[in-house]
């Protein structure tokens, strides 16, 4: 057997608690099940390989849209590959079952690695691939107490779905390693650049390695963006496309929301039953789902109110989508004609850039609003946290938003101003929280702790009218 071996990265960096996590499971020394999933590009390859570069490895790997047929007929290319016997490879299987019982009589002995990599491809989005593994792994798999199998998706919808909740892989020495985006800090660790300008990078594509990976290119954050983003073939440019491809079913109404939303910015879930003209059911619920899965989408309800309230608003939580409805797709036929590829910062209007991070910070706040309260020093204390808005009911009451607030249970309410700018802030913060806390509804007349948020802090004229409580600048980020 000749293994797979895996191009050793140089840059890899972080990932400090799923490699402790990996190590775990490794040494219990029993056969073990490792369910790996997150968007594309979010880094998993990377991960598994750097894991478990020493270990004898053997990666079969899906290939999109290709039948059943396809993807068994590649499975037994690839292992012909590793065995160095060409007979393999023109064997005819019609079931999985066949294909993991030869795999098996591989993998009876040695400490093996068989991992499976765009698992939904290879299982065409069917429960066969799930049913047949089942039967193989208890027969064949789990008697060679050194044996980890990998499952690996770019589906989380599929992988939760299909894989984890499979009554065939239930009470199997399953590990679950879900891959989020990288923290602030390994974002900082990777691009090595300014805390602004990490910070650029992460409100714009969010912690994706491969898309951070093409903003370390120039001498600039903002011009790396640019290059890949408005030149005629560049890589963000075609992103969007191969999104849907790799995480979500070939199913119209996943791109049908994404699209509604982006140009409505938040909708209820009556008003996309309307638009989809679909029915506010199970149907929908399951594309909302999936779409929340994927962490493309995010359900968000006033702190006050259950989730179920007619309130709740769903919105796109991916950074790298919103920039590329704000920025990129509005001048689509512009940068297919190469009108940007000699001058690309032209095709970006820098003020409405900067605003733009303004609101984006704002979600950055709230996602990291464990690490706001410990910097604050209430982490200890119990709260509900969130963003608050009202409807407008009238001329006399306009609708307005609090960007972050914690209901505290020591009777305080803490509220967050929330300010990405490109200077200090001035005595002007002051009119608009306090219109804002005006129409504020604070039934049990708790404590009202107002704090601010900024790139730079406050100037002068703002500390010196004593306003705010607290203040938090970047740095405090990091």
């Amino acid at each position: 057997m000749n293994p797979y071996q895996p191009i050793e990265n140089n840059e890899f960096v972080g990932r400090e608690t799923e490699l402790a996590r990996i190590n775990e499971i490794e040494h219990r020394h029993q056969a073990a099940i490792m369910v790996v999933y997150g968007r594309r590009r979010i880094g998993k390859t990377e991960l598994i390989e750097h894991a478990f570069a020493k270990r004898n490895l053997l990666k079969f790997e899906g290939i999109e849209g290709q039948s059943k047929q396809e993807q068994i007929d590649l499975v037994l290319h690839q292992l012909a590959k590793y065995t160095e016997d060409a007979k393999i490879a023109k064997l005819h299987f019609t079931h999985w079952r066949e294909v993991f019982e030869l795999i098996a009589e591989y993998l009876s002995d040695g400490k093996w690695t068989l991992y499976f990599e765009e698992l939904q491809w290879l299982a065409t989005y069917e429960d066969n691939f799930i049913a047949d593994l089942k039967y193989v792994w208890d027969n064949f798999y789990r008697k060679n107490k050194n044996l980890l199998l990998i499952l690996c998706g770019s589906s989380p919808s599929f992988m939760i779905n299909h894989v984890l909740k499979s009554k065939a892989l239930y009470n199997r020495s399953t590990y679950e390693i879900p891959l989020d985006e990288f923290n602030l800090q390994e974002t900082e660790k990777f691009l090595n650049r300014s805390h602004h300008e990490v910070v650029d990078a992460l409100l714009t594509v969010g912690g994706i390695p491969e898309y951070l990976r093409y903003l370390k290119q120039d001498s600039s954050i903002f011009l790396s963006l640019c290059r890949n983003a408005f030149r005629k073939g560049s890589p963000f440019f075609g992103e969007y496309e191969r999104i849907f491809v790799s995480s979500l079913a070939n199913n119209p109404h996943y791109r049908e929301i994404i699209e509604y939303l982006s140009k409505v910015k938040f909708a209820t879930r009556a008003e996309m039953a309307k638009h989809l003209k679909i029915q506010s059911g199970g149907y929908l619920s399951l594309l909302l789902r999936d779409l929340e899965l994927c962490h493309f989408i995010k359900k968000y309800t006033p702190y006050n109110l259950n989730e179920k309230s007619i309130l709740a608003r769903y919105c796109i939580y991916d950074n790298f989508l919103m920039f590329y409805f704000k920025f990129i797709n509005p001048i689509g036929s512009e940068i297919l004609n190469g009108d940007f590829n000699q001058s690309p910062t032209k095709a970006i209007n820098t003020e409405a850039y900067r605003k733009w991070l303004g609101y984006s910070f704002e979600r950055f706040c709230r996602k990291n609003h464990t690490l706001i309260a410990k910097k604050l020093g209430f982490e200890d204390v119990r709260y509900r946290c969130g963003v608050y808005f009202s409807r407008p009911l009238e001329k006399k009451m306009p609708g307005y938003q609090i960007d972050l607030l914690y209901a505290r249970e020591d009777k305080v309410m803490t509220i967050c101003e929330i300010k990405y700018v490109q200077a200090k802030i001035g005595t002007e913060v002051i009119e608009e929280l306090e219109k804002k806390l005006s129409l504020f509804p604070n039934p049990k007349k708790m404590t009202i702790q107002k704090v601010l948020i900024s790139t730079y802090g406050p100037a002068d004229s703002l500390i010196s009218r004593a306003y705010f409580d607290r203040f938090l600048i970047l740095e405090d980020f990091f």
